[in-house]
């Protein structure tokens, strides 16, 4: 694997650094930590680094970020602080190949057209970097179309819900999604619903199995039973994985 032990998750974020923030990206390359990321389309379909599909948790606004173009976005802060939506052209010359990056597609942005603008921009990039996805279509684009970049695939059995989101993610777990469609060189499983057995079955087809997202000690603990690559997030455990 590229990553090494530890995986800084949305970033080195936490206390006044807002989570997929240029300053907390530069904290974790600084500390030396590989960064997990996720990207969206905006309405002028620019890749920005942002997890949620809506602004309000992190911007405290309506609506989608791609019903925005990405000036608009520019409106709009994170959490508060002076940090604003980054592009991710910006967040790849923040980062500058000093430290590998895990970059995650969003369910439901436009299949094939986030692909190719994402492996474009990647094509230029010098330094480690993986993709990853819930949506098992997405990574078989890269598996078809660019099958020297790293690949995952996201699972999670964890139920908060039962609705169509939940029903689409335990499809997407099942070992068979993995074998006949993306065939990835990672699983990268939740934590919440990890297992031998599904770590097993990840070996089976040559596959790495890491573990997300740990943000306390003890979880930390559970994690390191499993795999030798964890996604953590929280500033206040970042002296346990140093």
């Amino acid at each position: 694997m590229i990553f090494g032990k530890y995986i800084a998750h949305r970033g080195l974020h936490g206390g006044n650094i807002p989570e997929n923030s240029l300053t907390a990206f530069k904290a974790a390359a600084d500390n030396g930590l590989a960064i997990e990321l996720d990207v969206r389309l905006t309405k002028d379909c620019k890749l920005v680094v942002f997890h949620d599909k809506d602004l309000m948790r992190m911007c405290g606004v309506e609506g989608n970020v791609r019903d925005y173009t990405y000036n608009q976005l520019g409106a709009f802060t994170l959490k508060g602080s002076d940090e604003k939506i980054p592009l991710l052209t910006d967040v790849l010359k923040c980062v500058g190949g000093r430290v590998p990056l895990l970059i995650e597609i969003k369910n439901g942005e436009p299949l094939i057209s986030t692909e190719k603008r994402l492996n474009a921009l990647l094509k230029k990039y010098v330094g480690d970097y993986a993709v990853q996805s819930f949506d098992p279509l997405s990574m078989l684009w890269f598996r078809i179309f660019a099958p020297n970049v790293t690949r995952g695939q996201l699972i999670s059995q964890n139920k908060k819900n039962f609705d169509l989101e939940y029903i689409l993610r335990l499809i997407c777990a099942n070992p068979l999604v993995w074998r006949l469609i993306s065939k990835p060189d990672f699983i990268s499983a939740d934590l919440r619903s990890a297992s031998q057995s599904q770590k097993q079955q990840a070996q089976e087809i040559g596959a790495d199995y890491i573990i997300w997202t740990v943000r306390t000690k003890q979880q930390l603990k559970a994690a390191n039973y499993f795999t030798d690559t964890v996604i953590f997030e929280d500033i206040a455990i970042l002296e346990e994985v140093r």
